[in-house]
C-alpha cells in the first residue's frame, strides 16, 4: 500500500473497510484542499464529520455508513428485518449488535453459522467489534481523534453511562463561519486579550463547571469552543471544536463574568449549538503542525497570537476566573 497514505486510511483499509473516496482525498492531504478557506485536508475531514454528527443518529437508517467506500448495508438490512424470526430483539437496530446479549448469546451457541442470516450477522458483529478498537490502534494524536469520531457516529454512546454533559443540536446552522482563521480570538482570549468592545460568554453545566466559552464582537459572534469532552447526538466530541449556536440574550437567566466582560449561562438555557470542525487547538501542541499541515502554516503565517503553544487548558484556566 502507498506508504504516503495516512495511518488511519491504512489502518480501515487493512483492518475494517477502507474510508471514502472524500475521506481518502482530504486525509491524504489533496491540494485541492489545501486552500485559504480551506485549511487542509485534515480538517475538512473533520468537517465531513459534523455533516454526520450534527444529524441525530436514527436506528433504522444505514446513511450514516456513507463514511465507508461502497459498503453494502444488504446484510444489515436482512439482519434487523428477520430479527424477530431468529426471536431476537433489536433496540438499537443495526447499532451497537455487538452489545447486545442475545446476539452474543445466539453466536456463541452457533459459531459456525447455519444460515445465511447467521453469517451476516456474524459479519457485522465483528465489523462493529473492530470498529471499537480502530481508536486505539493507531499510534497518532489526530488519528485516535478522528477514529473515535467514525466509531461514535456508526455506535452512539450514552451520555449518562459516561459521565458527559449531553447537547441540543440547532434545527438550523447558525452564519457562523469555520474558516482556517477561526482560532484567531481563542488564541487571544487564552492570554486574556480581548478587543474593547469584546466579551467573552461561559455556558455551565447545573454544577456550576463550565463548558464552552463563547466569543462576541470578535469575528464572528456565537462562535463558541468546547472546554470538556461533550456528548451530541452519540456522538463524544473532544475539548478544543469550534460550535456555533444562537438564542436571545434577554430571554436567558444569566449573571456578569467575575472579572472579563460577557455572562455565565447556563447551557440548558441555550436552544442548543452547531457543530463545526476540530480547531487547532484539539490537538497538543506538539503534535498540531504534523495534524494539521496547511491551516497549522496558515495560522503562523497570518500572525496569529501564539498558535503553536496555547493549549485548551489556558482557556479552562479562564472561564473558570469568570464562574
Amino acid at each position: 500500500m502507498d506508504a504516503t497514505k495516512h495511518e488511519i486510511l491504512q489502518l480501515f483499509a487493512r483492518r475494517l473497510h477502507p474510508l471514502s473516496a472524500k475521506l481518502t482525498d482530504m486525509l491524504n492531504e489533496h491540494f485541492l484542499h489545501q486552500t485559504e478557506r480551506r485549511g487542509c485536508g485534515y480538517t475538512q475531514a473533520t468537517r465531513v464529520m459534523a455533516e454526520f454528527i450534527n444529524e441525530p443518529r436514527d436506528h433504522n437508517d444505514f446513511d450514516d455508513l456513507r463514511l465507508f467506500a461502497d459498503y453494502s448495508v444488504s446484510g444489515l438490512k436482512t439482519v434487523v428485518q428477520q430479527a424477530a424470526a431468529h426471536h431476537l430483539e433489536l433496540p438499537c437496530g443495526w447499532r451497537n449488535l455487538d452489545q447486545n446479549p442475545q446476539v452474543s448469546a445466539l453466536l456463541a451457541q452457533h459459531p459456525n453459522p447455519r444460515d445465511a442470516y447467521e453469517s451476516y450477522l456474524k459479519q457485522e458483529v465483528a465489523f462493529q467489534h473492530t470498529l471499537r478498537a480502530m481508536a486505539s490502534e493507531v499510534e497518532l494524536e489526530e488519528s485516535k481523534l478522528l477514529c473515535e469520531l467514525i466509531e461514535d457516529i456508526v455506535l452512539p454512546k450514552d451520555a449518562a453511562a459516561l459521565g458527559l454533559s449531553s447537547v441540543k443540536t440547532l434545527l438550523e446552522k447558525p452564519k457562523v463561519g469555520s474558516c482556517p482563521m477561526a482560532e484567531k480570538f481563542f488564541l487571544e482570549i487564552a492570554h486574556r486579550k480581548l478587543l474593547r468592545l469584546g466579551e467573552i460568554n461561559i455556558f455551565v453545566d447545573q454544577h456550576n463547571q463550565p463548558l464552552m466559552l463563547e466569543k462576541m464582537n470578535m469575528g464572528d459572534n456565537h462562535s463558541c469552543i468546547n472546554l470538556v469532552p461533550l456528548m451530541m447526538n452519540g456522538v463524544r466530541i473532544p475539548p478544543g471544536c469550534l460550535f456555533s449556536t444562537s438564542y436571545d440574550i434577554d430571554t436567558l437567566e444569566k449573571r456578569p463574568n467575575r472579572q472579563l466582560k460577557g455572562w455565565v449561562i447556563p447551557i440548558d438555557q441555550c436552544e442548543g449549538f452547531w457543530f463545526l470542525r476540530l480547531t487547532t487547538m484539539a490537538v497538543s501542541p506538539k503534535n498540531r503542525a504534523r495534524a494539521f499541515s496547511t491551516h497549522f502554516q496558515q495560522q503562523v503565517k497570518n500572525g496569529l497570537f501564539s498558535p503553536e503553544s496555547v493549549m485548551m487548558s489556558q482557556l479552562v484556566t479562564v472561564a473558570q476566573e469568570q464562574v
